[in-house]
């Protein structure tokens, strides 16, 4: 159990690692001209039109997991809802409140640093919690998806993004097609043992992804009393082949 957890904390201190290193990348890529940046202006505005379909009282209390440089937290609050927004890396906390100040938004939006596997917050207080592109990069998105759960009002709402582990995307690319996937760590094994393959100096030290699939989600929603209400899929690519991007 004990090496469970560790290798639990071991990944999550990798991927705040990446985060506070990358937070530059992650502020400029909404406004890149790219595959990634079209993605990722269409996953926002297709949130903030289902926040905006909630018809949430101003003055409602949400919560955003993982606010990144604080486009989405900034969007609430200039609709007049009270945010905490919280993210793992400072870098991304600061960027945050720099563009909460610039847009005149601090009056209804505070950001600090913040655990999505402890969040701070007493049970039931937010109306809405909001996470995108959280859940694939957490060791045990389970837990996190019950916190979330855990801090919303009966009645409330929570809005989170998952990679498809099925997505186009994956399915075309041989390295990333769950099939590989899941005789990948065989295949390493048994290449080391006679030879072939030495383990890279870097392993340990790399952040990645995992996509879930659409069941799995199901039923941690289920196992935490959350009720789906809506669902959709977006976004194709970037594409890759053997790892190298075409798009």
């Amino acid at each position: 159990m004990k090496k469970f957890v560790d290798s639990h904390f071991r990944k999550q201190e990798k991927v705040n690692t990446y985060f506070q290193s990358q937070s530059s990348y992650w502020k400029d890529v909404y406004a890149s001209n790219d595959v990634q940046g079209e993605i990722y202006r269409d996953r926002h505005a297709a949130a903030l039109a289902w926040i905006d379909s909630l018809a949430l009282a101003p003055g409602s209390q949400v919560l955003e997991i993982g606010c990144g440089a604080g486009f989405m937290a900034v969007a609430l609050a200039q609709r007049g809802f009270r945010v905490q927004a919280i993210d793992a890396a400072e870098a991304m906390v600061e960027l945050a409140r720099r563009h909460a100040a610039e847009s005149g938004t601090t009056d209804l939006l505070s950001v600090d640093l913040g655990d999505v596997y402890s969040l701070a917050f007493d049970n039931g207080f937010f109306d809405l919690v909001i996470a995108l592109g959280v859940i694939p990069w957490l060791g045990r998105p389970e837990l996190a998806i019950q916190e979330m759960a855990r801090v919303t009002r009966p009645g409330g709402h929570v809005i989170f993004t998952a990679a498809n582990a099925l997505g186009l995307c994956r399915l075309l690319d041989p390295r990333k097609n769950p099939i590989y996937i899941a005789l990948k760590p065989g295949v390493k094994e048994m290449l080391e043992r006679i030879g072939l393959r030495h383990r890279p100096p870097d392993a340990t030290t790399q952040a990645a992804t995992t996509p879930h699939t659409r069941r799995f989600i199901d039923d941690v929603l289920a196992s935490v009393q959350l009720v789906k209400t809506r669902s959709k899929t977006l976004g194709f690519g970037p594409f890759s082949f053997g790892g190298r991007n075409l798009s």
